[in-house]
């Protein structure tokens, strides 16, 4: 029986004890009557809401079952209108259609959701039925209600779960349709049960019988039927068989399916089947892939800007003449060219016209060569020559000769005219290599001295270059791993005040000590220009320098102003003012303990904007610049003006002659009386003489450095040359009770 049911025979039975109370003056036996009332209210009682109100709905009786669901007490309910219960969950309409049925007599029921005395919501399923007096009039109604709180609970869990799913499939739909690949999903039985519109997009043929329910053979055999796919057998058995192939790996699915269809599009298929039994297909696009394939399968030999062989032409070739070679020792010769400077123009005047550029070098070429010689474009500026049958370095050079001349012509680049120039590496085959990737590493190793050498000229390669460049890489990988594991050390060398010979600073030397040489700074300071590693190592050594700054000064001596030379790549970075201050600021000295040192070519550099903005940022900061080695480069006054230079550094080239040369000493005289015009300080380094130190002294130089005064000295040796710092009585003693291990205090000098 359902709860419906149950509820419609107990509303019978109350209108059936209604009747009975109704017809009871008519029975003789009273008494027997109203027992048999008593106990069917009880039974009712038990399990059933129970109330009483008159025709306005106050309510005259309510029983336990009423007041427990409701909270209220019966003294609360009695009087009380039946409107206290309600919820605010129906609306008027509700109501309207409750009042106007029992008003005209008849028996109402619905589900109300009621509201209790302590604001909790519960519902009951409501039975309503007018009460009549003995003259059949509606002087009230009698509510039976049962509780479906928990019922109603599991229906709203259900209907939210229900329109989750809807959500869900409706959101998946969507989903579908907004993918660019094609969707088909097919049952247990492979009738279509799915498709979003991609798919009916790219299977034009079949689009007018994709419904629900067609059957996957059934659309193949249209599509077929319809040539919607390209490369189909002409004859009906090649079809026949075509379509049994297809059926089979679609029910057996695995590797993707490649289609080309009539329009010329290329679709990537790929099936897979659900643990439940569905078969879904996702059909992707592939015509650019395709396309771009085709591209470069047609450009597989040809340089795209240029026209000309590239690479991989170039390497079948030189293998090809390799194997051909039955002896000789100059059969042929490969030659690379690099245009130089070719990244300033792409920075000044714009990639078209670098574009434009190589493309006249590549014409250039062509007209400069033999018929039988090959030209190709190996890289961005990179450009390769293969002379084959070519037997004597002097034919070469001939060749080499009217390409530098063909060079030389300028160019016009939109409205600037240009004289383009290049480097040339030449090796021979088989005498420097077997194949095609050593003699383009030979003739690479050529090119990189032609351009050490000055560039706009040859160079042929020659073993001992190869051990150079071998032994450079050496360097490089030895000096990565000492920077690695901080093996990277340094020297000081004082710096003395010509007035009073006092100590006033230190210059910071790098200093590394390889399988127990002493490397020179000469040796692997333009290595690590030439990889980066300039930017660790300075980090390494300035890092260093300041330690030793702290630590002179925590044992209560003054280190003067710490001078480290600082690189081009370090100034050019953007934070490098940043990092110099958070290190200066973590060992707890003053910007003005520092002065960082750049040379000449340093201001030169084509990156000069950058680097004037890094000196500019710490001369802002209170670190002091220093120029140094002036006057062997081509820095001008102009340089000095825009640069916030501090003190100049005199070439110990010019200290070394100063005695014996009338020329140096007028330039000394010249940089010091130009130096103190602009309010700078100088310094004269490789003092080795007391006359030299003399001479400075009388032309009023300012600071004074070489081996007279001191040799470059390791850190623990440094405080030897310093002053006491003025400290206070506890200050003192603390340094006096904790000195540093490996500094030795000795009186200033």
């Amino acid at each position: 029986m359902t709860l419906e049911n149950d509820c419609e025979g107990r509303a019978r039975s109350l209108s059936n004890a209604v009747s009975l109370v109704e017809v009871a003056p008519m029975i003789q036996d009273k008494h027997d009557v109203h027992n048999e009332l008593h106990a069917f209210k009880e039974a009712l009682n038990q399990n059933t809401i129970v109330s009483i109100t008159d025709r306005c709905g106050k309510i005259k009786y309510a029983n336990h079952q009423f007041c427990r669901i409701s909270g209220y007490s019966r003294d609360e309910l009695l009087g009380q209108n039946i409107k206290i219960l309600n919820s605010s969950h129906h609306d008027r309409e509700f109501f309207f259609d409750l009042w106007s049925t029992i008003s005209s007599g008849r028996p109402w029921r619905n589900e109300i959701r009621n509201r209790g005395k302590h604001g909790h919501f519960y519902w009951v399923d409501t039975t309503i039925v007018p009460r009549r007096n003995h003259l059949g009039k509606i002087d009230g109604y009698v509510s039976i209600r049962y509780d479906i709180t928990a019922r109603k609970e599991i229906e709203r869990e259900l209907q939210q779960e229900v329109e989750k799913r809807r959500n869900t499939e409706e959101l998946l739909r969507e989903l579908l349709e907004t993918i660019p690949d094609g969707v088909i999903a097919f049952d247990g039985e492979d009738k279509l049960i799915h498709f979003n519109s991609a798919y009916k997009g790219f299977h034009t043929a079949k689009a007018d019988h994709l419904v629900e329910g067609a059957s996957f053979s059934e659309l193949l055999k249209i599509a077929v039927d319809n040539d919607q796919y390209m490369d189909l057998p002409d004859s009906p058995k090649g079809r026949e068989a075509y379509i049994e192939n297809r059926i089979r790996r679609h029910g057996n699915p695995g590797r993707p399916i490649i289609q080309r269809l009539n329009n010329g599009r290329w679709l990537q298929v790929q099936e897979r089947r659900s643990n439940a039994g569905y078969t879904v297909g996702i059909c992707t696009d592939i015509t650019d892939i395709k396309q771009a394939e085709k591209t470069i399968k047609v450009q597989a030999e040809q340089d795209s800007l240029t026209g000309l062989a590239n690479r991989s032409v170039l390497s079948a070739l030189l293998t090809k003449a390799l194997s051909d070679r039955k002896g000789g020792e100059l059969p042929g010769a490969l030659v690379l060219i690099d245009l130089d400077h070719f990244k300033d123009v792409n920075d000044t005047l714009g990639h078209d016209a670098g574009d434009k550029l190589l493309i006249e070098v590549a014409h250039r070429l062509t007209d400069v060569l033999r018929k039988t010689d090959t030209v190709a474009r190996i890289g961005g500026d990179e450009f390769a020559v293969l002379l084959p049958n070519i037997t004597t370095v002097a034919d070469v050079e001939r060749v080499l000769r009217k390409l530098l001349s063909r060079f030389s012509e300028t160019v016009v680049l939109g409205h600037r005219t240009i004289r383009p120039g290049c480097s040339l590496g030449v090796t021979f085959f088989p005498a420097d290599g077997s194949t095609p990737k050593d003699l383009l590493k030979n003739a690479d190793i050529a090119l990189y001295q032609a351009k050490a050498r000055g560039r706009g000229i040859w160079e042929f390669y020659d073993p001992a270059l190869k051990r150079r460049v071998e032994s450079r890489q050496a360097t490089t990988d030895a000096l990565r791993e000492a920077l690695a594991d901080n093996r990277i050390g340094m020297a000081v060398q004082t710096q003395v005040d010509f007035k009073t010979g006092r100590h006033i600073g230190f210059e910071v030397l790098a200093r590394w000590e390889h399988k127990g040489r002493n490397i020179s700074p000469g040796e692997f300071i333009p290595v690590a220009e030439e990889t980066g590693l300039i930017i660790p190592l300075g980090h390494s050594v300035l890092d260093q320098a300041l330690s030793m700054a702290r630590d002179i000064r925590d044992n209560g001596f003054d280190p003067g102003r710490i001078a480290v030379n600082v690189a081009a790549s370090q100034l050019k970075q953007l934070d490098f003012a940043e990092t110099v201050a958070s290190m200066l600021d973590r060992y707890g000295l003053e910007p003005g303990t520092l002065e960082v040192e750049v040379t000449e070519n340093v201001l030169l550099d084509r990156a000069s904007s950058h680097i004037e903005r890094s000196l500019w940022d710490l001369h802002q900061l209170g670190v002091q610049i220093a120029l140094d080695d002036f006057g062997t480069g081509h820095a001008s006054l102009s340089h000095l003006k825009r640069f916030p230079v501090d003190r100049l550094k005199i070439d110990q080239s010019f200290v070394r002659e100063i005695q014996s040369n009338s020329d140096d000493s007028i330039i000394v005289r010249a940089i010091i009386n130009l130096a103190h015009n602009l309010g700078m300080e100088v310094v004269a380094e490789g003092i080795e003489t007391e006359e030299q130190f003399e001479l400075l002294r009388e032309q009023g130089c300012d600071v004074a450095q070489g081996y007279l005064l001191g040799i470059p000295v390791p850190p623990s040796q440094a405080i030897s040359f310093c002053a006491p710092c003025p400290l206070s009585s506890k200050q003192a003693r603390n340094s006096l009770d904790h000195p540093v291990s490996g500094l030795r205090r000795t009186a200033s000098r």
